[in-house]
């Protein structure tokens, strides 16, 4: 199907051999009528000939007769036909032949331009993409896209889709592979490199990367950019050189992509774009990157759902999606991916539960869901995942209770928490997590004292518990309660202690006033009572003047005495009144 490289000639090549016509068929009688020398015809019919009387005077008259041969003649010899069928099949025969020899050199050199075309099959882009070439490329991506795509053939029909411009913009435009705008492109480059061009064009397209906030379409012949960007560790923004998306750079050069090189070959491995204003459905079609490890898009317009051929990134160990626009439930193919070791879906308006299956990414060691609409509770399963360092369930409505399972997380450093509806205690198996450093739950509906074994917790730096009273919105919690006990002294790495708003009693134990690095202490709006153990001359805390802050009941009410004596507080505040005030000068 197509056209092949002889269609570049223009006309065609057609046998010039000879074809009988009705005047063939001579009239003998007019054609030695019209003879020079005015033969005239007797009534003998075609072909017979009348003697006629000669003008023995006239100059002028035509006579024929026979011609005696000459052999000392070195003119030209002359054959006389005997009749006109004769001459007719002997012109035939002449024509003929030479239309064989016309024929036949036209034939072998049509042969010499298919063999050029069979023997080196190229990728010549053509104005009018139905080339072999094309159609070679065309299903080569259509057998690519099997299984993740089946409706390939019908998008690369459609001009407007976004797998069509990529396709044009590889034959028309493109000259990475080439000078020539890509001759010869299977001969001389792999085709995985050629799918991996494709598949980031696709993308590019997909998204109106010329809409991007930078980087994503090229504006000169260098299709190079200038991005500023953050440096942690040098606390400063620096300028770096890269590659518009869509230029004629190697497409590892372009903004956001790495590649991992091995020899001659160069393979995606991160793709990293933050805050470009990309807008547009998942990247289904990064699916054939074989080597791609991280996918990391956040602060962008990403919107529609997380697709079922998730699954097929079957190289992915870091998806990073979050603060998009995506919508509906997490599928199951999810949890089908057994690399995956950072799964970041928060900002998004993900909704559903948390399925059971998230305890098949046992190598997973960040797990990160923020600011959805996910509810429900969280899956005992979770206690699978005995690599987590990292767990952010919060600011999404997450119900029942906390799992015992969570116990079982022993690598644990970081656990947010906070602004779920997650009622019930604290489960005493939280002490058996003797990595955690940071632990935050406030605005959640927890209840009851700390658990005893919370104070096994000697790694600890930050407690967030503040503002778990809750009276006005379902489910109603009078939050935390109890007292805290002298076990506290065995958190000497306690710098962050904040569980104001909550219904604490009871006197504070000296031992908290010996803790060493305490920096913020907030325990306002509780029941507290007696002295605060902060403010003895000996105090680690004292000693710090300046660098710590202070918070406690310690302000007198109109009715009532202050329920604390605290005359090292920063802020003393009454909870009738929910008023605080500075107690420094």
């Amino acid at each position: 199907p197509g056209k092949t490289t002889s269609d570049k000639f223009e006309g065609s090549f057609e046998n010039e051999g000879y074809t009988k016509t009705e005047d063939d068929d001579v009239d003998t009688n007019s054609q030695l009528s019209d003879h020079p020398g005015g033969i005239e015809v007797g009534d003998g019919g075609p072909g017979l000939v009348e003697a006629v009387a000669v003008d023995p005077e006239s100059d002028d008259e035509y006579i024929p007769a026979a011609v005696e041969f000459d052999p000392d003649d070195k003119g030209k010899s002359v054959v006389y036909l005997k009749d006109s069928r004769t001459r007719k099949y002997g012109i035939a025969a002449v024509c003929i032949l030479v239309a064989l020899v016309v024929g036949l050199s036209v034939g072998l050199t049509r042969t010499n331009v298919e063999v050029e075309v069979t023997d080196s099959p190229s990728m010549t882009p053509s104005a009018a993409p139905t080339s072999v070439l094309f159609s070679e490329v065309s299903n080569f991506i259509i057998t690519s896209f099997e299984g993740l795509m089946d409706d390939m053939d019908s998008l690369l029909d459609d001009d407007t889709s976004p797998q069509a411009q990529a396709l044009d913009w590889l034959f028309t435009v493109d000259t990475f592979f080439g000078s020539d705008n890509g001759r010869q492109l299977l001969e001389n480059i792999d085709e995985n490199r050629l799918l991996q061009r494709y598949v980031l064009a696709v993308f590019a397209f997909a998204t109106e990367s010329k809409f991007w906030s930078f980087c994503g379409f090229p504006t000169d012949n260098t299709g190079l950019c200038l991005v500023d960007l953050f440096d942690p560790s040098q606390g400063s923004i620096i300028e770096e050189v890269s590659s518009h998306w869509l230029s004629q750079n190697d497409e590892c050069s372009w903004f956001g992509v790495t590649c991992f090189e091995d020899g001659s070959s160069k393979n995606v491995q991160q793709i990293f774009m933050e805050n470009n204003d990309i807008a547009g459905t998942f990247p289904v079609e990064f699916a054939l990157l074989p080597e791609l490890a991280l996918l990391d898009i956040p602060g962008n317009r990403l919107s529609g759902t997380l697709p079922p051929e998730i699954s097929e990134f079957r190289s992915l160990e870091e998806l990073r999606i979050p603060n998009n626009e995506m919508t509906g439930e997490l599928p199951d193919e999810l949890f089908d991916l057994g690399s995956l070791v950072t799964l970041t879906i928060g900002g998004n308006d993900f909704s559903g539960t948390l399925s059971t299956k998230i305890g098949q990414l046992t190598g997973l060691l960040g797990l990160f869901i923020f600011d959805t609409l996910m509810d429900g509770p969280i899956p005992s399963e979770i206690g699978e995942l005995r690599f987590l360092n990292g767990l952010f369930l919060e600011n999404s409505p997450f119900s029942g209770t906390l799992p015992t399972e969570i116990g079982k997380l022993t690598q644990l450093t970081t656990f947010h928490n906070s602004n779920t509806i997650i009622t019930g205690e604290i489960p005493n198996e939280i002490g058996n997590l003797e990595n955690l450093e940071i632990l935050i739950i406030p605005g959640s509906r927890y209840s009851g004292p700390l658990p005893p074994n919370f104070y096994n917790l000697d790694r600890l730096t930050d407690f967030f518990a503040n503002d778990i009273q809750n009276n006005d919105t379902a489910p109603v919690t009078t939050g935390l309660s109890g007292t805290i006990s002298a076990d506290i002294s065995k958190m000497t790495n306690l710098q962050i202690f904040l569980i104001h708003g909550n219904s604490f009693t009871g006197e504070l134990p000296d031992e908290f006033g010996d803790l060493p690095n305490l920096d913020f202490v907030f325990l306002n709006f509780n029941s507290f009572n007696g002295t605060a153990p902060f403010c003895d001359s000996v105090s680690p805390l004292l000693k710090r003047v300046g660098e710590y802050q202070l918070e406690m009941d310690c302000l007198d009410s109109d009715s009532a005495p202050a329920l604390v004596e605290c005359s090292c507080c920063d802020v003393c505040c009454d909870d009738s009144r929910e008023l605080c005030l500075n107690n420094q000068p």
